[in-house]
């Protein structure tokens, strides 16, 4: 819910009128949410058509604002301005743009209104606010529970690998750390994976985690010696284990508050659609406020 991209993964939606504009499409706590409303979070053309499951995505999004809004307010008197929400739409279109791509081109690209940035950069700054909220609330843990922090902090493994398709590929990254090349820069260049942006940082991980030919060579590897190519399903690896210290009781009383917290964040958000009163117009769905609030689409 944080950032315009997870809602993006709805797809580019255009569409055209399932109903008239003003008839209704849900009802929240009394308040009326209309075709015309989901409508104009899509920048839609207008011979397009919106599938029954994306009108349900875009119906939540209304929705769910709708119920956080008003319960952040009367819990805890959370309210923002059209500045503020309009300053946190800025800083989130600032991190998406691509190279060169403006505002309005950002905006067309993905067939969304500029309201729709202007209601997520609103549910972003609702949900840090909660966060804070829930954060000023949280105790110190417990002595047992930094004992189950640092039991389980000790099964982590953490390294670093470089993906390439083949195994002459592997060979030749082997060379190529051999002939004194950082690491980093090689995984930057040549790993096919998301962890060539952070030079093939994987973090501190189980290594259970991980297939079984991976997590039996992190486990055979020595550390700071990066391994020979390692088969898996992916392709090629050459992994480099570093060696960690266990965190200090700082960074896990740190780890285990904020943990805390957004445990309890979680726990309002659902709290609050689980108090709603919401109706939804039987042909546009029905509403669920567990496991996830939102609209299911109707089966037909």
């Amino acid at each position: 819910m944080k950032k315009l991209s997870s809602l993006l993964v709805l797809g580019a939606l255009v569409m055209t009128a399932c109903g008239g504009s003003n008839e209704v499409a849900a009802n929240v706590d009394g308040t009326d949410v209309t075709v015309g409303d989901v409508e104009a979070l899509v920048d839609k053309a207008d011979d397009a058509v919106i599938t029954k499951e994306e009108f349900a995505s875009f119906l939540s999004f209304n929705i769910v604002l709708d119920i956080f809004t008003r319960k952040a307010d009367a819990d805890f008197g959370i309210s923002f301005t059209d500045e503020e929400i309009a300053a946190e739409a800025d800083e989130i279109v600032t991190a998406e743009l691509a190279e060169g791509q403006t505002r309005e081109d950002f905006l067309l690209t993905n067939e969304i209104t500029e309201l729709l940035l202007l209601q997520v950069a609103h549910q972003s700054l609702i949900e840090r606010a909660i966060l804070e909220e829930m954060q000023g609330g949280v105790t110190d843990p417990t002595q047992e529970e930094l004992d189950a922090f640092y039991e389980e902090a000790a099964l982590m493994v953490c390294g670093s690998h470089i993906l390439v398709e083949t195994e002459a590929e592997a060979e030749d990254v082997e060379a190529r750390i051999e002939a004194g090349e950082e690491f980093a820069d090689i995984a930057a260049e040549v790993s096919i994976d998301g962890s060539a942006d952070s030079g093939g940082d994987l973090g501190c991980a189980d290594p259970a985690q991980y297939v079984a030919e991976f997590s039996e060579a992190m486990a055979a590897a020595e550390v700071g010696v990066p391994t020979a190519p390692v088969q898996t399903e992916f392709g090629f690896h050459v992994i480099l284990l570093r060696e960690d210290e266990l965190p200090t009781e700082e960074v896990a009383v740190t780890s285990l508050t904020s943990q805390a917290a957004q445990t309890a964040s979680q726990d309002w958000f659902l709290e609050a659609a689980a108090g709603a009163e919401v109706e939804v117009n039987e042909k546009y769905g029905t509403w669920q406020s567990e496991p996830t609030p939102q609209v299911v689409p109707p089966a037909e």
